[in-house]
């Protein structure tokens, strides 16, 4: 079972973007050129806010990269841009790092480095790093095969998914993985799972 190392949508950055009603100006007017597809004035807007620092400009600036929008696409800048939000703690950017080390995209492929950034962000609970963490413990990709752990993230990110096909990708994972543990290790990943929830209230 390989990990499902996708970026986010850019619709996700953007609504980072507009979730940070503290910086306003070209922030927020780099948003509404993206929600116009004017790509170009968007990235000349996010670029010396991204230099400055500005997680939710760099995450941005990275989606447009990433998806040749606004700029040429470039994967090694997008990673950059990615890497830059990531360490400042932006979740979206630490899975898109996370899922740039799983696919080897922009940067030398390495499921460790893929599996401690998808645990960085499935820790801020985004549920799409909880799957691919969870299926990384399930074929031992980057951490030590663990049936256990990888049913504890699987769980959690079932609970976060909206009803649609990431969800039932996520139902089939959890049988596939289910049918290979005991009752006691099923308990276990449960009781995992509600001390993780129960930590986060």
């Amino acid at each position: 079972m390989r990990p499902r190392a996708r970026s986010l949508p850019a619709a996700c950055a953007i609504a980072l973007a507009m979730a940070a009603s503290a910086v306003a100006g070209p922030l927020e007017d780099g948003v509404a050129a993206y929600h116009r597809k004017d790509y170009t004035t968007a990235a000349e807007l996010w670029t010396p806010l991204a230099e400055q620092g500005n997680a939710i400009a760099q995450y941005s600036l990275g989606s447009l990269f990433a998806e040749g929008k606004g700029v040429a696409r470039d994967d090694q800048a997008a990673f950059k841009w990615f890497e830059r939000a990531a360490n400042q703690g932006n979740a979206a950017a630490q899975y898109n790092v996370g899922a740039s080390y799983a696919s080897g995209t922009g940067v030398a492929k390495n499921d460790a480095e893929a599996a401690k950034w998808f645990r960085k962000a499935a820790d801020q609970d985004m549920a799409f790093a909880q799957f691919n963490l969870g299926l990384m413990y399930a074929a031992g990709n980057g951490v030590p095969q663990d049936n256990v752990q990888a049913l504890t993230w699987l769980e959690l990110a079932l609970a976060g998914l909206p009803a649609g096909e990431a969800a039932m990708d996520v139902a089939r994972a959890i049988q596939d993985v289910a049918a290979k543990m005991t009752r006691v290790q099923i308990d276990e990943a449960r009781l995992r799972e509600r001390d993780w929830k129960t930590a986060r209230k």
